[in-house]
């Protein structure tokens, strides 16, 4: 039983070339789907996620800042110094609510996140009402011990909370990030699957079609072949019969229909001559325009070249800058390390001199936690300029290899110009003898309508060879058998493509 109705050959084609086009936009669709996702990832791991991080570090460096200045404010002399380091320290408290109020308003989709930074803001604020309404007071009042013993107890826990909060916020937004990634790495997996499945599937849809055309085509080209070959034995037989063949009326009638043939047949060559030199023009300015095309793309490629050696340029001075900025870390790292020394001297000091040097050694423990912070974050920031000046010496190299690449494209391109310009002027000389072939074939025209009148007055003819009579029977018989089959085939290809 048949669910569908017999279809013919051209809607089986369109039918098929639908198919395909159809596959290739699900491709197209599947590709844009995934190339989405990608950068969706992307832009969450790469916007917001490190903008967070980068200001929650700040604001944890501007604490620990403003803790290390209350602690100076019990150990300098003057009141112009403490009102000076006062200031200072409102500032920079003025500075990380400003930060924090942006961040919390940035995290307002992220519920979790969005709690602790409201919690890390408490501590903040009961830390800042502390130092404005009892440290400050008990410091300008002379009362230098009460203070010390609130900056190292209160102030220091609420601090300790604070770098708690602020180390489990990082590492969340950093396992956020790293999901992004994996995402991304996901949907860019399943879009390579989708779309090689989907291309394959195409493939062989396009590979079942051409076979089955193929096949058709086939059994038409046997047909015409061997026409072909008994043609030939047409031609040979009668040219024997011709030069020994009686004058008959029937041999004159049939060699009449012939070169009517041969007339209608010269009529259509004469206009495919025509039609291939129109078209051999076109071709000859199809050429000229791609000819312009390629100076386009040489004068494109130089561009690129001029650009590919700015990057260059730009990324070694780069590579000059982290040099200059390693020989900073170097003197910064050194400087932590002399102010780490100077710390226990001035804590040795301080406990020679007994109960009057206890403040000033309390001072110098904090100088000393802030010492070894700076050598850990000049540590920090060392290992990341190394990956940064090696990412720039592999941006280097890359810089390098693109603009040899570019030299090499300009190169082909030069002789890809010149090639084109060759086919050009390949193509207008063939213009040109396609125009001579069409008025040659003309001529022929004429000529042939002069041959159809000529054969009108033919007479005589020699009398027919037995064996050669007998040959061109069996060869008009194999004639006529071969071009019924190719009637009946030519027929259903007709019909099937209407």
């Amino acid at each position: 039983m048949k669910w569908f109705p017999p279809l013919s050959m051209r809607q089986k084609l369109l039918a098929s070339f639908g198919v395909i086009l159809l596959l290739l936009v699900a491709i197209g669709g599947v590709a844009y789907n995934g190339i989405a996702a990608i950068l969706e990832s992307q832009k969450a791991l790469y916007g917001q996620d490190f903008a967070n991080v980068s200001d929650i570090k700040e604001i944890r460096a501007r604490q620990n800042a403003i803790r290390a200045n209350g602690l100076a404010m019990t150990v300098v002399p003057g009141r112009a110094e403490q009102e000076a380091l006062k200031q200072q320290m409102d500032t920079w408290a003025g500075d990380v609510a400003d930060r924090l109020n942006q961040l919390l308003e940035r995290t307002s989709g992220d519920p979790r996140l969005h709690a602790k930074l409201e919690e890390f803001n408490a501590i903040r604020i009961a830390f800042h009402a502390t130092r404005q309404t009892e440290i400050y007071p008990l410091i300008f009042q002379g009362k230098i011990a009460e203070a010390q013993a609130l900056i190292l107890g209160i102030q220091r826990t609420r601090n300790e909370q604070m770098d708690t909060i602020a180390d489990a916020l990082t590492q969340e937004t950093d396992a956020q990030a790293s999901a992004a990634v994996q995402r991304s790495n996901q949907a860019a997996q399943d879009s390579i699957r989708t779309f090689g499945a989907v291309l394959v599937a195409a493939l062989l849809f396009g590979l079942a079609v051409t076979l089955l055309v193929t096949r058709v085509t086939r059994q038409i080209q046997d047909a015409v072949n061997v026409l072909g070959s008994s043609a030939n034995e047409i031609v040979a037989a009668t040219t024997q019969v011709a030069a020994g063949s009686a004058e008959t009326a029937a041999a004159v009638n049939e060699t009449s229909i012939t070169v009517e043939e041969v007339k209608q047949t010269a009529l259509l060559a004469s206009e495919k001559a025509r039609d291939v030199a129109a078209r051999a023009q076109q071709a000859a300015q199809i050429s000229q325009d791609g000819s312009r095309a390629v100076a386009a793309s040489v004068a494109g490629m130089h561009g690129i070249q001029q650009q590919m050696e700015s990057v260059a340029s730009g990324i070694l001075k780069l590579s000059e800058q982290s040099q200059a900025i390693g020989e900073i870390i170097a003197a910064v790292n050194n400087l932590a390390e002399q102010s780490n020394l100077l710390a226990v001297n001035a804590a040795i000091e301080a406990a020679k001199a007994g109960e009057q040097g206890r403040g000033f050694a309390v001072v110098a423990q904090e100088v000393k936690s802030l010492a070894e912070q700076s050598k850990q974050a000049t540590a920090q920031v060392r290992t990341i300029l190394g990956d940064i000046q090696k990412a720039t010496s592999s941006a280097i190299l890359a810089a390098e290899r693109g603009a040899k690449a570019v030299e090499a494209g300009l190169t082909q391109t030069r002789e890809a110009g010149e090639a084109i310009r060759l086919l050009a002027e390949s193509v207008a000389a063939a213009a040109q003898a396609a125009t001579q072939i069409a008025a040659s074939s003309q001529q022929q025209l004429v000529g042939m309508d002069q041959v159809a009148l000529a054969m009108e007055n033919i007479k005589q003819a020699s009398a027919q060879n037995a064996a050669s009579t007998t040959q061109t029977e069996k060869a008009a018989q194999n004639l006529h058998e071969i071009g019924q089959r190719l009637k009946e085939l030519v027929g259903q290809y007709r019909r099937s493509a209407t």
